[in-house]
């Protein structure tokens, strides 16, 4: 089983492996390679979907699969001027509040990446009333030092290359990290480490591991992958944001080192009327174990975002599903924050809740 030293070492690797949405290639390969050493079988999917399955040891039992999304928020490149400098547009949410002046990698279509910023004008240079405004993203631009068009389009860089936050990992106070893409490099480090578990003890019912595609473009990555496995019920791997930071107070009772946390409640007003509400059966059932394990479990209900789960509960006759994880600070931010502590114990409950899983587990909501 997966030590805390050796989660440290694996959340870092991913951290830094460029994956973004629809360019999860690297990720899924080391994934595919990581997984599979540990799994009956695994393969990646005409998506790019990577799953990892374990045969249980009773066909009678409902199939579980566990989930993180591979890739990760960035941009895509729409235009290249002139002199060089390259225009994008965002993939996944991104605030232009926290773009400006930050590293980034550039993507050419022959693979290779290539160090670059997104500008920020000098503030000697800024009148008055720009000081306290924030640019629209149609205004920002990356220089990667090139100095026209075809220099860029000798790199191999066009209209439709991608572009992610450069690598970035800080260990913090404790065991607390920072850094880019902790979402869901958390999630896929707990499904190797679930994967450990699950060598050392083989579980009545058949888990599916699965590294998903696309939940930062369309959240639909999951419910592709479900379809090849053909599983009966699913939990996603991806932590609320914690509520414990001075902007953050009052949003919600989820803080950094108190555990593994449920999303019981979650729904994308902006547009996408979907998210997921617990099936209450799972719920039960990881709050028991928690209680039995002594593992803290805490909770949230929010608006405003979803995972898979939206569009995953709704395939065959319908998939119970449960988003749960290690929750974080800082989402979708060059330096998202996590705990390591919180990390362990979200894969040793989750292979806690699989042990639990037998041919008598209803399926039905109620």
């Amino acid at each position: 089983m997966l030590q805390r030293n050796e989660l440290r070492e694996k959340i870092k690797d991913y951290m830094g492996t460029i994956r973004l949405s629809g360019f999860e290639s690297r990720m899924a390969y080391k994934l595919l390679n990581d997984l599979g050493s540990y799994a009956d079988r695994a393969s990646i999917d005409r998506m790019g979907n990577v799953i990892a399955t374990f045969n249980g040891t009773d066909p009678e039992a409902p199939s579980l699969m566990i989930f993180a999304h591979m890739d990760v928020i960035g941009f895509i490149v729409s235009r290249i001027e002139p002199d060089g400098f390259l225009r994008f547009e965002r993939v996944g949410g991104i605030s232009e509040k926290i773009v400006q002046g930050i590293a980034v990698m550039v993507g050419s279509e022959s693979g290779t990446f290539y160090p670059g910023m997104i500008g920020a004008k000098a503030y000697h240079g800024q009148l008055a009333e720009e000081k306290s405004k924030v640019d629209p993203f149609s205004s920002l631009f990356i220089d990667i030092g090139a100095g026209s068009e075809r220099q860029v389009n000798e790199l191999g860089i066009y209209v439709g290359c991608p572009v992610t936050f450069a690598p970035n990992y800080v260990e913090l106070l404790g065991d607390r990290i920072a850094g880019a893409y902790i979402d869901d490099a958390a999630g896929m480090a707990n499904l190797v480490q679930i994967a450990s578990i699950l060598n050392e003890r083989r579980p009545r019912c058949s888990v599916h591991l699965v590294g998903t595609v696309m939940e930062e473009f369309n959240a639909r990555g999951a419910m592709m992958a479900a379809r090849t496995a053909n599983t009966d019920m699913a939990i996603c791997l991806l932590g609320p944001g914690a509520g414990d930071t001075p902007d953050q107070r009052g949003v919600n009772n989820v803080v950094l080192g108190g555990g593994p946390a449920v999303t019981l409640m979650n729904f994308h007003g902006k547009g996408t009327l979907n998210g997921n509400i617990a099936h209450q059966g799972m719920y039960q059932r990881l709050r028991k174990v928690a209680e039995d394990r002594g593992i803290p479990l805490q909770r949230s209900a929010a608006r405003g975002a979803l995972s898979d789960t939206a569009y995953l509960q709704l395939e065959g006759l319908g998939i119970p599903c449960l988003d749960m994880g290690t929750p974080d600070r800082y989402s979708h931010s060059p330096m998202e924050t996590c705990d390591l502590g919180d990390l362990e114990k979200v894969g040793l409950l989750v292979a806690a809740f699989i042990d639990s899983i037998d041919r008598d587990f209803n399926l039905n909501r109620y």
